[in-house]
């Protein structure tokens, strides 16, 4: 990495960070395609079916949340790489940690939703 010239570091960087956005929406994709398959089918689902979605939905979060601390990972080190050349680069603390809290919420509002008890049609008009 030591043989990177300033530019290709920096492209890795913005490489590695566009892979995060991506990462973030493959993953509002799959919490919003799970929403509204729960909600579509919610008289339908039995409780061991709701622990399958349930399962299965967390396992894809974690998949893409790891990937995209990897990525965040390797972009640390390319920034501390610049930094020991005397390149200055503003770390994107506050956008990781942000990105980081609506995943776990989300995860945690999602997989709430599924497991809700209430009726469609009772609590919509209400």
């Amino acid at each position: 990495m030591n043989t990177l010239t300033v530019v290709q570091i920096l492209e890795l960087i913005r490489i590695n960070e566009a892979a995060i956005v991506t990462q973030f929406q493959t993953w509002l994709t799959i919490t919003f395609a799970t929403i509204v398959a729960v909600f579509s089918a919610k008289e339908l689902l039995t409780f061991k079916m709701k622990w399958l979605i349930t399962t299965l939905y967390l396992c894809a979060s974690i998949t893409l949340a790891s990937i995209a601390v990897y990525l965040a990972e390797n972009n640390v080190i390319s920034i501390a790489l610049l930094k020991s050349r005397g390149v200055e680069f503003a770390s994107p603390f506050f956008a990781g940690v942000s990105l980081f809290c609506v995943v776990v919420i989300g995860m945690i509002t999602t997989c709430y939703f599924i497991h809700s008890q209430f009726k469609a049609s009772e609590k919509m008009f209400k």
